[in-house]
This record gives structure tokens, C-alpha cells and sequence, in this order.
């Protein structure tokens, strides 16, 4: 083990982790200059090689991640999830404990193939006009979308750069993920929707026959439709590229060749170079030096000697090795980002895993961890924090930070429990 060196990097994330988790520094150009000091030191002074440090990236998650940003970018382009939030608005008919509901599951769904924050952007302004046409407040059904957000990222490998990190480095698919994640899913997602209706929505006020009829008049989703031919072309290549997924093509693959068709059809309209400037580079920049960092802990001996330590107090025991698991992966999370938290247990979890004799326990803990944890505190989850940033614009009347932070806190607490339980179970009957 390089003491010195791993002291460097830590620090070095340290630094990385203080400004990734605010908002008033741009954390872009601290993040080249501590990506270069890592790389120049670990060439210069630690004798690592190029090869070496360049294969710590992991490059196919980075070419998920630009080519999910083109596929975004068309489908928000072309309305199609707008579409599809309209007509389920429409639905309900202005039934507004139908239309939470419907919200929750709609959110939790959907996120498990698309991006929080894009899915955000489009369904706040919908809930918003929604409750105002109503005369209803629309804090609790934009609380009630950002909570089940957080739940529905347990459910594929491709909800969340968390998830399809965690799935390559597991060989965890599609069917892994529904397999031992769906039951999870499900009883997290029906007992949240339910206590919220229970506890907060059914004591608020109604709306009233009068305004219900006035939404269904508001409201036409063929309206939301500019371009036909594409909205089909568009719909058809993201279905298709789900189904492939599913059926165990590779993420980075697939996504790659669908953002190619999507250009392809587009040319004549928005082209790459119409496109290039809404798509986030730095992103992109700020997870290869993540997986610089990260992967350099491992190569210095860090990971390994934690995880050493974590094995002899977990002993062979499968319940103290969930419970660790869960326990730090929530920790973590919910005072930072999933995603950084998730690249950087992810070796030191590698290791416990594979010297598991059953290690899916331990997987389920640590993706419902990293995923779940980010209700806990609203800074802990992007998506929170760009509710809480849309209900300000908006001067929604009943949520704020304090009442996101009691509420999310409280169901975070209650998921903790429920994974803690499921985990339990789930190694007791099949273990």
C-alpha cells in the first residue's frame, strides 16, 4: 500500500467533493486543475504509465453518457414525453388524488429509462399549470414526483449513471435489476404513494367540478405534437433501444447507434451542430477524472485495505455485510451526489462481493443505498434541489426547503427500513 500516495488522492477528492456539492463556485475548472495535478503526479512522481492511468477511465459509460444526452435532447425536442404527461393529465380528469397518483407512478416508471433531471423539467411546469388550472397548491404533487423519482432509479441498470456503473462492474442487466430490484420497487413505491396520500394529500383541499372541467378543456395532448413524422421516427428508436437493452445488448452500444439514427433523421432540421452546445461536456470531462481518482485509490492499495477492515468486522456474516453496505452507501449519499459516492465505494464494495459466497444481498443494499439515501437531505439529490429551484420560480405555496427535508427525511428513514428488511428476507429464503 502507497500511504503517501493515497493521502495525495484523497485529498485531491476531498477538494473535488466540497465543490461538486454546492452551487455558488463553478466546480469545472477546479475539477481540470485537480484531474491534472492527479495525473501529472501520478507520472511524474508515483511512476505510473499512460496506458495505466488512461484504462482507469471507464470510456463506455462516458459514451452512454453523451449518447443518452442526443437521445434526450430529440425525444425532449419532439414532445414526446410531454405528449404522454398530457394525455395521462388528461386522464384523470381533473380527479386530483388520481392525478397524484398517476403522477408518482408515471415518474417512477419512467425514470428507470430516463434521466431525473430531464423528467423534472418537463412534468414541474405540467404539475404546476395543472394545480394552478385546478386552484389547488402543487407542492405535494411535485414532492410526491421528486420522491418517487428517487425510488423508480432503483429499477434498471440505465435509470442512472449510478446504476449502469454498479451493473458493468456486477454484470448486472436488465433482467438482474428487475429480477431483484422489482419487488423492492414495488413495495417501496405503493407504501410511499400511499402514506403520502394518507398522511398530507387527503387533508388538503379539492377541486372543485367547476375547474375540473376547465383543465379537460385546456388540455388536448394532439396539441403537443409539432412534427408527426418524427414524433413516430423518435418514439419508435427510443422503444427499440429499451428492448434491446433488455434483452442484454450493451448500454453505451445501443445508445451510441439510436443517437446516430436520431441524427440521421434530423439532419435536415437539428443537426449535430445545432445540438452540440446543449449537450454537457463537462460532465463528461468530470466523470473521467472521477474514474482517474477513484480507480488510482485501488491501484495504490486503498480499496483493498478497506476492505480488508470491513471483512473482518463483517466476518462471513451476510446481514452485518448488508447492513454495513446500506448503511454507509446511505450515509454517503445523502450528503453528496450518488453518482461520485457510487464510483468511489464501488471498488472497495468489489472486493467484499466477490469474496461473498452470496453477494446479490449486498448488491441490492448498495444500489438502494446510493439511489434512496437522496431523499434524506434535499442537497443529496439533484433532483431535489431543482424542485425545490422550480417551486421558488413558480411561488408555490407549500414547499419549501424545511418541508422537503421533514418529508424526505421521514421516507428516507422508512426506505432504509424497507431495503434493511427486504435484504434480510431475501437472504434468509434464498441464500
Amino acid at each position: 500500500m502507497n500511504a503517501p500516495a493515497i493521502i495525495f488522492i484523497l485529498i485531491l477528492f476531498a477538494i473535488l467533493m466540497a465543490f461538486f456539492s454546492q452551487d455558488r463556485i463553478d466546480y469545472f475548472p477546479i475539477a481540470l486543475i485537480i484531474g491534472a495535478v492527479a495525473v501529472i503526479t501520478m507520472l511524474s512522481v508515483y511512476g505510473l504509465e499512460e496506458q495505466k492511468i488512461l484504462g482507469f477511465i471507464n470510456f463506455s459509460t462516458l459514451i452512454f453518457i453523451f449518447a443518452m444526452q442526443i437521445i434526450i435532447y430529440y425525444a425532449t425536442s419532439d414532445r414526446i414525453l410531454e405528449y404522454v404527461a398530457v394525455k395521462l393529465i388528461h386522464v384523470t380528469k381533473g380527479n386530483n388524488r388520481l392525478f397524484f397518483y398517476m403522477i408518482c407512478i408515471f415518474t417512477a416508471i419512467l425514470v428507470a429509462f430516463i434521466e431525473d433531471m430531464t423528467l423534472s423539467l418537463i412534468l414541474m411546469p405540467l404539475i404546476f399549470r395543472t394545480c394552478q388550472i385546478l386552484k389547488i397548491p402543487a407542492g405535494t404533487y411535485m414532492m410526491g414526483m421528486t420522491i418517487s423519482i428517487n425510488i423508480g432509479a432503483i429499477l434498471t441498470p440505465i435509470s442512472s449513471l449510478k446504476n449502469l456503473i454498479i451493473g458493468e462492474e456486477f454484470g448486472w442487466g436488465f433482467g438482474e435489476y428487475l429480477t431483484n430490484m422489482g419487488i423492492l420497487f414495488l413495495i417501496t413505491l405503493i407504501l410511499t404513494i400511499v402514506l403520502l396520500d394518507r398522511l398530507i394529500l387527503k387533508k388538503e383541499e379539492t377541486p372543485t367540478e367547476e375547474n375540473k372541467k376547465i383543465l379537460l378543456s385546456f388540455l388536448d395532448p394532439g396539441i403537443v405534437i409539432e412534427n408527426k413524422k418524427h414524433f413516430i421516427t423518435t418514439s419508435i428508436i427510443i422503444l427499440s433501444s429499451f428492448v434491446f437493452m433488455f434483452f442484454g445488448f450493451a448500454p453505451s452500444l445501443v445508445a451510441i447507434i439510436a443517437a446516430a439514427l436520431l441524427l440521421i433523421i434530423h439532419r435536415k432540421t437539428l443537426n449535430f451542430s445545432d445540438i452540440k452546445s446543449d449537450i454537457s461536456w463537462k460532465i463528461i470531462i468530470i466523470f473521467a477524472i472521477l474514474f482517474i481518482l477513484s480507480n488510482s485509490l485501488t491501484e495504490f492499495g486503498f480499496s483493498e485495505f478497506i476492505s480488508t477492515i470491513l471483512q473482518n468486522i463483517i466476518s462471513d456474516n451476510i446481514f452485518f455485510a448488508v447492513l454495513i453496505t446500506l448503511g454507509i452507501s446511505s450515509l454517503m449519499s445523502a450528503f453528496l451526489a450518488g453518482t461520485p459516492v457510487t464510483i468511489i465505494l464501488l471498488p472497495i464494495f468489489s472486493v467484499i462481493v466477490s469474496e461473498s459466497i452470496f453477494p446479490n444481498p449486498i448488491i441490492i443494499a448498495f444500489i438502494s443505498g446510493v439511489n434512496l439515501a437522496g431523499n434524506f437531505l434535499p442537497q443529496g439529490s439533484a433532483c431535489d434541489m431543482l424542485t425545490l429551484t422550480l417551486a421558488k420560480k413558480y411561488k408555490v405555496v407549500n414547499l419549501n426547503y424545511k418541508r422537503l427535508l421533514k418529508n424526505g427525511a421521514f421516507f428516507a428513514s422508512l426506505h432504509f427500513i424497507i431495503v434493511l428488511g427486504y435484504t434480510m428476507l431475501y437472504t434468509l429464503v434464498l441464500s
